[in-house]
């Protein structure tokens, strides 16, 4: 059910830069490059406004409840895009399209972390976190096979069916964590224990920023290269179709490669392997610039979907791990809230970038920076994160963290 639910964030996510030349090319409304960038920021200001306002409300009243609440917000947003006869309707649904995703990952990731078995978290919150790249690929193949002519309506239209036929299905399907209900019932007479307090006051403040400042530069480079990709490729001329085959491929690398980073994760803790998916990111966006044979650069953009995409689910599970259970859901929430300043800031630097006139090469270059960025941070942290990287508690029945080191 989480891998389905996930999905639909991933096409919701992804439609916007799979019709993103579509809309440049849409004669009625006349974007220009910059406009787009503009219109691609709306969904992770939602984005943004959803995660910082959801993490209180799903520590308090449930993971279930607020995953259904946001597939609704989602399915409308959609659908206000596929109807929208001007541009400023069609912005104002792409934010509501944010206000649903951003809420659905600080009670889905939670959730998955608290339903899945000791030792295995990172696997089955990567297997979850594959609907995303999943449902950016259908986004893609959609596009690329569907649409036709200027028009980009259809993708909206099939997005928001989706979440219409998701909700029902989620509401009978989709269970709510034991381990919230009993930790809630332990916690409820001591309210410093739980949500926002807990996250943002010593000894949790530290550990928090360090995840507010991986996850900004995490969504500026998923939702940059997202966003930008069929442009950039274009840009290195090469044509439509080849362009969002690429983002095709690219989530397929987020797919594979983000669940076998789970599985070293599971085993050798967070922190390397965070940073191994900002560099490979970095390495794959560098190399797309360079004149390839065909199927070698399809296999480098595998791999910069691996780093690029998939880095963000193994940061989802490190911060689930270091918090207690009755701030989780606030801990993830406050850190991809924040986190969203670089999902807002991706569309609109790539459409600088590109409106710039720079050579195509020093585009991808650019692009690649916050990986670099990201994977010194994650370095850097290393004396400040939890003191076990991230690892798994040696055992399930181990105490909640304390005093700033999760387990």
């Amino acid at each position: 059910m989480g891998l389905a639910v996930m999905t639909l964030e991933g096409f919701d996510l992804v439609a916007f830069g799979a019709t993103t030349p579509l809309l440049l090319d849409y004669r009625p409304w006349h974007l220009s490059v910059a406009l787009v960038g503009l219109l691609g920021s709306l969904t992770p200001i939602g984005m943004l406004v959803g995660s910082l306002l959801v993490g209180q409300f799903t520590d308090r009243f449930g993971r279930r409840r607020t995953t259904l609440i946001s597939i609704g917000a989602v399915s409308t947003g959609m659908f206000a895009c596929a109807v929208a006869p001007v541009p400023s309707q069609f912005g104002a649904g792409r934010f509501v399209v944010g206000l649903g995703v951003g809420a659905i990952y600080p009670a889905m990731g939670p959730l998955i972390f608290e339903l899945a078995p000791a030792g295995r978290k990172n696997l089955f919150s990567g297997i979850v976190q594959c609907g995303t790249a999943v449902g950016g690929s259908f986004a893609a193949l959609v596009a690329n096979t569907v649409l036709t002519g200027h028009s980009f309506h259809l993708e909206y239209l099939v997005g928001g069916i989706a979440g219409l036929l998701l909700l029902p299905v989620a509401f009978a399907w989709l269970p709510e964590s034991t381990e919230y209900h009993r930790a809630v019932g332990a916690s409820a007479p001591v309210p410093d224990r739980r949500g926002v307090w807990l996250v943002l006051k010593p000894p949790y403040l530290g550990t928090t920023a360090m995840f507010c400042a991986m996850a900004a530069l995490s969504f500026l480079l998923i939702f940059g290269v997202n966003t930008w990709l069929p442009q950039l490729m274009q840009t290195a001329d090469y044509p439509l179709q080849d362009s969002q085959t690429f983002l095709i491929l690219l989530n397929l690398g987020a797919t594979v490669g983000g669940l076998a980073m789970s599985l070293l994760a599971d085993r050798a803790g967070s922190r390397g392997p965070i940073t191994a998916c900002f560099l490979l990111g970095a390495v794959a966006i560098v190399t797309m610039s360079t004149r390839l044979p065909l199927p070698a650069l399809y296999a480098i953009v595998i791999v910069g979907g691996c780093g690029a995409v998939g880095v963000q689910g193994l940061i989802n599970v490190y911060i689930s791990r270091s918090y207690p259970v009755t701030a989780r859901a606030s801990a993830v929430g406050v850190a991809l809230g924040v986190g969203r300043i670089g999902a807002i800031a991706g569309p609109t630097l790539g459409g600088w970038i590109l409106a710039a006139g720079l050579q195509p090469r020093w585009n991808f270059i650019l692009f690649a920076v916050p990986a670099v960025l990201g994977a010194a941070l994650t370095l850097a942290a290393g004396g400040r994160t939890p003191r076990n990287q991230g690892r798994p508690a040696p055992s399930p029945r181990a105490k909640e963290p304390t005093a700033g080191h999760p387990q």
